[in-house]
């Protein structure tokens, strides 16, 4: 899909292909050095392109874990933390060795930046609707427990268990309407991406990270166990699997599900225009389609700007940011809306 945006004096093309920003606030980058993979942006100043991702990196990957075992309390959680990573917990909060261990799944783990998804309640299945409506909503409370700061509603990423068929006998619609109830979004199809089991080492795994860059999409890992429980990837191969993300940092978006989901979508629906480009200011405005009650993430926008701007102030409401340029562009964060974008020359009053 191809939006395209507006000047005054013109067009100028831009390509948009598709937790976690607290709300009601604006991120501006500071790190603005622009992505070599992506085309150059037109030369007259003005021109905004909405980034393809986040920080606009080339790609998104997706790290998920699912049935909230002990390993991932002792070996993944700390991990991610020690790299500033953020991972996708799917807990079952019903089952026992959750329950064993409640206090750092509803205490510790949120506190560390980690993402929950619903997995159920019990992880036994839904044989029919009422079930289903009673697995979700106890899943629910326990993220809602677990993160009690954040809004409702919002969105929540959903992985279905793995049971026996007989012991999942909803019907696709039944899923599909209990899903749009609790604002649940289900997870990509994971199809043959499983750490442990399809993907054995840490190269196998960064392989589909190395595919995700190429294609400019996103791609994703399951893991069950790390270094215990079951369908285990062993600690040395997770270790060298996140060494081997830090390394792509600078073009891999790691993120969340509902993350990616998000500004996919919003990004599907968004216009930037600029309102005026002049000697004094640019002026953009940012509008998207997508329902902002739950559709909120900032998306990350690229203004060209005359050469003799190497510091900006960029701002949009009552947020604020003095940005570094580079190469004729500035990169920041912004808010889907009404309030417009506003970038100075760093030093000069807006009237």
């Amino acid at each position: 899909m191809r939006k395209r945006t507006t000047t005054a004096g013109g067009t100028g093309p831009h390509s948009v292909p598709r937790h976690a920003a607290a709300a009601g606030t604006l991120a501006l980058l500071a790190a603005l050095a622009p992505s070599a993979a992506r085309p150059e942006a037109p030369d007259r100043p003005g021109a905004t392109r909405i980034a393809a991702w986040r920080d606009d990196k080339a790609a998104v990957f997706l790290m998920l874990f699912d049935d909230s075992v002990n390993s991932h309390l002792t070996n993944v959680v700390p991990e991610l933390k020690r790299r500033g990573m953020v991972g996708t917990f799917y807990i079952n909060p019903g089952a026992g060795w959750y329950k064993a261990k409640q206090d750092a799944w509803e205490k510790e783990v949120p506190a560390t930046g980690m993402v929950y998804g619903n997995h159920t309640l019990t992880h036994s299945g839904a044989k029919d609707a009422a079930q289903l409506e009673a697995e979700l909503a106890g899943c629910d409370a326990a993220i809602a427990r677990a993160f009690p700061a954040l809004k409702t509603p919002r969105l929540v990423s959903f992985g279905r268990p793995g049971v026996k068929k007989e012991q999942w006998l909803v019907t696709d619609e039944e899923l599909k309407q209990a899903l749009a109830r609790h604002h649940l979004v289900e997870r990509p199809d994971i199809g043959g991406r499983i750490a442990g089991v399809t993907q054995k080492t840490g190269a196998e795994i960064l392989r589909l990270a190395d595919q995700a860059l190429e294609s400019g999409g996103v791609e994703r890992i399951l893991f069950h166990g790390v270094g215990g429980d079951w369908l285990s990837l062993p600690m040395p191969e997770f270790l060298a699997l996140l060494d081997g993300l830090v390394a792509r940092k600078d073009r891999l978006w790691v993120t969340d599900p509902i993350s990616a989901h998000q500004y996919e979508t919003e990004r599907a629906g968004a216009e930037a225009k600029v309102l005026e480009a002049g000697a004094a200011r640019i002026r953009v405005s940012l509008a998207c389609t997508a329902d902002p009650a739950l559709y909120d993430l900032p998306l990350t926008l690229v203004t060209r700007v005359p050469a003799s701007w190497t510091q900006c102030q960029v701002s949009q409401g009552k947020a604020k940011a003095t940005v570094t340029a580079a190469r004729g562009e500035v990169r920041y964060d912004a808010r889907p809306g009404t309030e417009e974008i506003v970038i100075l020359p760093a030093g000069r009053q807006e009237r």
